[in-house]
Parts: structure tokens; sequence; C-alpha cells
């Protein structure tokens, strides 16, 4: 069971992470674009992307550990 909860925190904490760093790229590459500042928009996304991917990391473990808890303390009222 943990180990089930193990992969899907992982899973999302990955899923979440690459989103963070496609949207930083395309929209600083784009953004760049459209200023003419060619790596600066883009650094500077990417770099505020790090505490963003955190703080997401944090809320998607939380929830499934929240989530997680819940299943098991029922789970345990059925058996006592």
């Amino acid at each position: 069971m943990i180990s089930n909860l193990l992969i899907v925190v992982i899973g999302q904490v990955g899923c979440l992470t690459l989103l963070v760093i496609m949207a930083s790229v395309l929209g600083g590459l784009w953004l760049d674009k459209v200023f003419g500042t060619k790596p600066v928009i883009t650094l500077a996304l990417l770099f505020a992307g790090i505490p963003l991917s955190v703080l997401l990391m944090l809320y998607a473990s939380r929830k499934s550990l929240a989530s997680w808890k819940e299943k098991y303390e029922a789970e345990e009222k059925d058996i006592v």
C-alpha cells in the first residue's frame, strides 16, 4: 500500500515539475522573442519556477498523504 502511494506521489511531483519547467521555458522564449531580450526572461522564469515547483511538490505530497491517511483510518474502523 505504501509503495503504491509512493509511486503516485513521485508521478505527480514529476509531472508537476515537468509542467513548470516547460511552461517557464516556452513562456520565457516567447516573451524573449516579443521583447528582444534573448535569455533574460527565460532565465528569470526558470529561477522563479524553482520555488513554485517546490511549493507544488509539497502541496501534491500533502494532499496525497491526507487522502491515504483518510483511507487508512477508514480501513482501521472497518476492521475494529
